[in-house]
């Protein structure tokens, strides 16, 4: 399109100097040497009308150009009437549909394959299993590539939901204070590594699973919501040092006593919450003397806090809550 226009520019232009009609040996002084046969007058003459005619086809240049704009727009917002739009719409549509029915069977055999892991163990024979009971083929595994994580994934995301519930019951979901947030802590660890009693003996394969490489990220974005939550329910809402402190201590005692309960074996792992329950009273102690300690600077409160925010940025974690 630009080509055609600079085209009939160079016609236009070609006609204004040079009359098509006028035989070109008659316009040799046209070629002559600047002021031999050309008087000053006749070249303000032509400059105005070069002048005139520059701006005439800027102008038409202008216009055409509006008025492709204005079809192309007035085309765009035809293929919307028409469905075009509503097409597109109705395909992400379909396929969020889709993924969340792909989502809700991979619930579903999750769910189900639970029930082996005594028997099979964190693996993909008992997804194998948890598909045929669920009545899909066994070569439904290939859902799952993460392979026996997927399972130990889906146990930690359920298990950390359930004890929220439980926690937001108890406190109306954070609106009611809490008496004795030291006990509230106690209890809520222990309720949530309860749940791992059912698969007591097969526990050490799901922590080797959790303890790949390729598996970290997620292991410890579920450990870090969790000790959040259980924070945040017990009334703990500061935004000081102690937030992080808090926060990592947690998560250490509840990994430390989860490799106690492992090896415990007295009556209803009565070992393994006396070992919670003096865990947790020294992190208090130590918390108090680290805040009453003058040789703590401000550069190990930086820097620990830096980790802290790096690390959970990192797992995309918000701990933003309304």
């Amino acid at each position: 399109m630009s080509n055609v226009r600079c085209l009939h520019k160079l016609i236009r232009f070609r006609r204004l100097l040079v009359p098509l009609n006028a035989p070109i040996r008659n316009n040799s002084h046209i070629l002559s040497p600047l002021g031999q046969s050309r008087s000053y007058a006749q070249d303000s003459k032509d400059k105005t009308h070069l002048e005139d005619f520059r701006l005439r086809e800027e102008q038409r240049e202008r216009e055409r150009d509006a008025a492709e704009a204005a079809a192309e727009a007035a085309a765009k917002h035809k293929q919307n009437e028409s469905g075009g739009g509503g097409h597109q719409h109705f395909q992400d549509a379909e396929q969020s549909a889709k993924q969340a029915k792909v989502d809700g069977i991979r619930q579903q055999i999750l769910d189900a394959a639970l029930e082996h892991v005594p028997q099979l163990g964190w693996s993909r024979q008992s997804i194998v299993k948890g598909a045929e009971q669920c009545g899909y083929p066994g070569a439904v595994h290939g859902m799952f590539p993460e392979g026996g994580f997927a399972l130990v994934s889906h146990f930690n995301s359920q298990s950390n939901a359930k004890l929220v519930q439980i926690l937001q019951e108890q406190t109306q979901n954070g609106q009611r204070e809490v008496t004795d947030p030291l006990d509230f802590l106690v209890q809520a660890v222990r309720q949530r590594l309860e749940m791992i009693v059912p698969y007591k003996s097969q526990w050490p394969q799901a922590m080797a699973l959790i303890a790949q490489p390729q598996h970290a990220s997620t292991a410890l974005a579920q450990v870090l919501t969790l000790v959040d939550d259980i924070c945040y329910y017990s009334g703990d809402r500061s935004v000081d040092f102690g937030w992080y402190t808090r926060r990592v201590g947690l998560a250490t005692i509840m990994k430390m006593t989860e490799l106690y309960l492992l090896q415990d074996s007295s009556p209803d792992h009565a070992q393994t919450w006396s070992f919670l329950k003096h865990r947790m009273d020294e992190a208090v102690q130590l918390q108090m003397m680290l805040a009453q300690t003058e040789g703590m600077t401000h550069t190990f409160q930086r820097s620990f806090n830096s980790a802290f925010i790096t690390a959970r940025n990192i797992l995309g974690l918000g701990y933003n809550r309304p």
